[in-house]
């Protein structure tokens, strides 16, 4: 799942694709090597179960100092940017520990163009494998997305941003997953010849500058490989903000936290809609 954040990419899932996210690998699905290989796209899919560290991975440091959030309120979301002017909004490798590298290919955007195509997934309908395997890609009705994963040892971060047209949309796109994890409780994913049992739980988050966030939380294991990887959602205005955090027989990592992830992103989509 948020393995690409779909990684979006995730690009094209975490849960198997040996791609070179190849990734969120945001979001998430995506992972080249997810173990230790950046690849491109968001965490939320699920690595090969004969993943292995690359060697130039590193562990990434506990305490390594990040930038902080005040959390001071932030306006609604506003204006309407393509997938590569979305680019700018991610932030930067630097702002995570050391150890987490991001794709040398760069981060999954939906291009130079605004989206206007209807969505491909129904979040009353898909499947639960689906859209683990999705998130992060586009084809959820948005009109622009860019997403990231930055990796380390065992452990990936993702970042992802969809745009919609309106804010009705994108507040219905949170209240629409947070549906979908009420039937997702437990799913099989199949990826490289090997299945594996998964289940995704929402809850509410705590507000992220005076908007709702909700924490979507996916574990399983698969071949004896076991993954948790935790989202945090943000609609604010036509945007939907997340981050994820990805542990692969690992905890998922913390620092800094997804709470502060969201808040800067959000401060850069704001900065982003005045330049455009």
């Amino acid at each position: 799942m948020v393995a690409a954040v779909s990684s979006v990419g995730v690009v094209r899932r975490v849960r198997g694709d040996r791609r070179a996210f190849a990734v969120l690998a945001v979001t998430v699905g995506v992972l080249g090597t997810v173990a230790g290989c950046a690849t491109k796209g968001i965490p939320y899919k699920h690595p090969s179960t004969s993943a292995t560290p690359s060697a130039a991975a590193t562990a990434p440091t506990s305490a390594a100092p990040v930038p902080t959030a005040s959390m001071t309120p932030l306006a609604a979301a506003s204006g309407q940017l393509t997938g590569t002017e979305l680019e700018s909004v991610l932030l930067p490798a630097s702002f995570f520990p050391a150890g987490f590298t991001a794709p040398s290919s760069g981060p999954i955007t939906s291009g130079g163009s605004l989206v206007s195509a209807a969505p491909t997934y129904n979040l009353a309908t898909v499947s639960c494998a689906t859209f683990v395997e999705q998130l992060g890609e586009t084809g959820f009705g948005e009109t622009a997305l860019a997403a990231v994963s930055l990796s380390g040892s065992k452990q990936v971060y993702g970042e992802l941003v969809y745009q919609f047209a309106s804010s009705p949309q994108a507040t219905a796109f949170v209240a629409g997953i947070r549906s979908l994890a009420a039937r997702c409780g437990s799913f099989k994913v199949t990826s490289s010849g090997q299945t594996g049992t998964y289940g995704l739980t929402a809850t509410d988050g705590v507000a992220v500058a005076g908007h709702p966030t909700l924490i979507l939380a996916e574990s399983g294991s698969t071949a004896g490989t076991k993954l948790v990887i935790n989202t945090l959602f943000g609609a604010s205005g036509v945007d939907v903000f997340a981050t994820s955090a990805v542990g692969i027989d690992a905890g998922a990592p913390a620092v800094p936290a997804a709470q502060t992830i969201v808040y800067n992103l959000m401060k850069r989509q704001a900065a982003a809609a005045v330049l455009g």
